[in-house]
C-alpha cells in the first residue's frame, strides 16, 4: 500500500544527532508515511545508527560516493512514493504532531503547496535559546515576503506537494545551500500558496558545523542570484540587481543608484504573470510601499531616501498615505533639521493637506519649515 507521506532526510556523517532525528519521525502521531533516508557516503556510525531502529518504514539509500546534500535530496525525491514530502535534517527534531498538523493545512486548501511551522531554537546541547515565529496569511503575503527575500518557511520544517516540485525539476543543484529558497520561489511563480502552522513543531539545532554556518557568505551570493532570476521571471526588462537591493534592503543599496522603475516593472509583472486580481494587486503594492518606507527611514537624510519615500507613498492608497508618513516621521525627525530630508518632507507634507489636520504633523511641519 502506497504511503501518503514521504519524510525525506539526507545525511553525511550525522552520528552526533541522527538518532534523535530518526526517533522523532518514527514517533509521529500520523502513521501513514515512509521514511526515505539518503546516506551520502558517511564514514562514521550514521548507517549503523539508522539500521539499529529496525523499522520497516525506513528506506535507507546509500550513495557510493559523497555527492552533497542537494543531489542526495533529489535522489530521495525521485524515490519518494508519497504525494506529500516532509523534510527534516539530521540534527533537528520533529514534534509528535508535526505531520498531522501540516497535513491539516494542506488538506484544507488545495492551492497551498508548501507548509512550514514555527521552530524552537536550541544550542548544541539541546538548550532552548529562542524561537522562530513567523506567519503567512495568504498568497499575496507569500509573494510579498518572497519579493523582499524574507522566506519564512524553513527547509527542515517544510512539507510540500511532491508533484509540483517535480514539475519544476526538483531542487536546482546549482543553488545549494539555498536550494530551499530557490524552490519556494519557483512554487510562488507557479501560483502555489504557502502557510506556516503557528506551533513550534520542529526543534532546530544551532551549531557551528551546520551548512548554514560554514557556507554563509557563499549562501548569500547564491541566494542573491536565485532572487534575481525570480525577479527576472516577473519582469525580464527590469534591472533585477537594483530591484533586489532595494526590495531586500541590501546594505549596498546606499552606495548604488536607486531604480524605483525596476521595482514598478516587477510589481506590474507580478500582477500579470501571477494572475493577481485588482484587490490582490492593490494589497501587494501597499505591503511593498510600507516596507520601502521602513527602508527609507534607515537613512532619512539622504537623497536616496527621499526618492524611496516618494515612490513608497505612491504605492499606498491615498487614504493610507497620511498615517504611513506619520508612522515614519518619528525616525525621520531625529535627524538634524538642516539636512536635505527636511526639504523633501516639507514637500510631502505640503502635497497631502489632510496631514496638517494632525497635531503631530503640524508640529513636524512647523519644525521642518526652519530647516533645509
Amino acid at each position: 500500500m502506497t504511503p501518503r507521506v514521504t519524510v525525506l532526510l539526507a545525511v553525511h556523517d550525522g552520528e552526533p544527532y541522527i538518532r534523535g532525528a530518526v526517533a522523532s519521525v518514527l514517533e509521529q502521531t500520523y502513521r501513514d508515511f515512509e521514511f526515505v533516508i539518503v546516506d551520502d557516503a558517511s564514514s562514521d556510525g550514521t548507517v549503523a545508527t539508522i539500521e539499529s531502529f529496525g523499522d520497516k518504514r525506513i528506506r535507507l539509500l546509500r550513495n557510493e560516493h559523497n555527492l552533497g546534500q542537494v543531489p542526495s535530496l533529489n535522489i530521495g525525491l525521485r524515490e519518494a512514493r508519497g504525494e506529500i514530502v516532509a523534510r527534516i535534517d539530521a540534527d533537528d527534531v520533529s514534534r509528535p504532531t508535526r505531520i498531522e498538523r501540516q497535513l491539516e493545512v494542506l488538506d484544507a486548501d488545495p492551492r497551498v503547496g508548501l507548509v512550514g511551522s514555527w521552530m524552537t531554537l536550541v544550542d548544541e546541547r539541546g538548550r532552548r535559546v529562542g524561537a522562530l515565529r513567523k506567519t503567512l496569511g495568504d498568497y499575496v503575503d507569500f509573494v510579498f515576503h518572497t519579493l523582499i527575500m524574507r522566506v519564512w518557511v524553513s527547509h527542515p520544517a517544510a512539507a510540500y506537494r511532491r508533484e509540483p516540485v517535480m514539475a519544476v525539476g526538483g531542487y536546482d543543484e546549482a543553488t545549494g545551500p539555498s536550494e530551499d529558497k530557490d524552490l519556494w520561489r519557483k512554487l510562488a511563480l507557479e501560483r502555489w500558496d504557502a502557510r506556516i502552522v503557528p506551533e513550534e513543531l520542529v526543534v532546530y539545532r544551532l551549531h557551528n558545523a551546520q551548512l548554514s554556518q560554514t557556507r554563509a557568505a557563499y549562501q548569500r551570493e547564491v541566494d542573491g542570484r536565485s532572487q534575481e532570476r525570480f525577479l527576472a521571471d516577473l519582469a525580464p526588462d527590469a534591472d533585477t540587481g537594483a530591484a533586489r537591493m532595494l526590495l531586500a534592503d541590501d546594505p549596498a543599496l546606499w552606495h548604488a543608484t536607486i531604480d524605483v522603475d525596476a521595482v514598478e516593472r516587477i510589481l506590474d509583472g507580478a500582477e500579470e504573470k501571477l494572475g493577481l486580481d485588482a484587490d490582490e494587486g492593490t494589497r501587494l503594492r501597499a505591503l511593498v510601499g510600507r516596507w520601502l518606507l521602513s527602508v527609507a527611514a534607515r537613512r532619512p537624510w539622504t537623497s536616496r531616501s527621499r526618492l524611496i519615500t516618494s515612490y513608497a507613498l505612491s504605492l499606498l492608497p491615498k487614504s493610507a498615505r497620511a498615517d504611513a508618513l506619520l508612522a515614519a516621521a518619528p525616525r525621520a525627525a531625529v535627524a538634524p533639521i538642516r539636512i536635505p530630508f527636511a526639504a523633501a518632507a516639507r514637500r510631502v507634507l505640503a502635497s497631502v493637506p489632510s496631514l496638517r489636520r494632525w497635531r503631530a504633523a503640524r508640529r513636524l511641519y512647523a519644525k521642518l519649515l526652519g530647516g533645509d
